[in-house]
């Protein structure tokens, strides 16, 4: 009877001094008071009903309690750290998102520009009277053309030629139709695919020059280069 009013005795103190433990103690201290406390209650407790045998079986189950206590805290700081993480990444999953809305919203702001310069983009490539060669600038400009739609592979040209209301209709329209075949020939050797370049014929049908003026009548002597997109492109070509 006296050993049990003793380790009620016992039991009560320790806990009391458990619970007046500071309260800022860190999270490793009090989980380490909790296992001292474990141990020691064990081992008194031990003590007191079966002697010294019975103190080191208490004292064992008093390191299977702070064990048990120890993989509880443990396991409430990997829930806290996890819950930490889970909030983090929801954070950077929301930054990340209105970045790429952003990205999309620049992307079609810049196909829009893109569409709206193509859109009013032409180039003449002029010739000589007569003839259907180009000249020196002609060919550098036709290269530069056919450089600028290597690296736009989507892009598609189409070729109108002209020519002056000199001579007759069909002789113009076989000539305009060699202009614009030799802007198709140069820029398929720089590799540009047939399937991209679309070639029509006017000859001096649509001249505005007044008769005799020759100056005019060189502003007529050319091909017209119209860059399209893909799907004005297919339309020309027929596809």
């Amino acid at each position: 009877m006296k050993k049990i009013i003793a380790l009620a005795a016992i039991s009560t103190a320790i806990s009391a001094a458990t619970i007046t433990a500071p309260a800022q103690a860190a999270s490793k201290g009090l989980t380490e008071l909790k296992q001292g406390t474990a141990f020691t209650t064990g081992s008194v407790m031990g003590a007191i009903v079966g002697g010294p045998i019975g103190m080191f079986i208490g004292a064992l189950g008093g390191v299977y309690v702070a064990e048990q206590i120890k993989q509880v805290d443990e396991q409430e700081d990997l829930t806290v750290a996890l819950a930490h993480t889970e909030q983090q990444v929801e954070i950077l999953s929301t930054e990340l998102a209105a970045r790429n809305q952003s990205l999309s919203e620049q992307e079609a702001r810049m196909a829009e520009l893109q569409a709206l310069a193509l859109d009013q983009l032409q180039l003449q490539v002029m010739f000589h009277t007569g003839s259907d060669v180009l000249t020196e600038q002609g060919r550098a400009q036709v290269e530069s053309l056919a450089q600028f739609l290597v690296k736009n592979p989507t892009l598609a040209i189409q070729l109108n030629g002209h020519a002056d209301p000199r001579g007759t209709d069909e002789y113009n329209n076989v000539l305009s139709h060699y202009r614009a075949v030799s802007v198709q020939q140069v820029l398929e050797s720089t590799g540009i695919e047939p399937d991209r370049i679309a070639v029509s014929a006017f000859g001096s049908g649509q001249s505005n020059a007044r008769r005799g003026d020759l100056e005019a009548y060189a502003l007529e002597r050319r091909v017209d280069i119209t860059i399209v997109q893909p799907t004005a492109a297919a339309m020309a070509m027929g596809h």
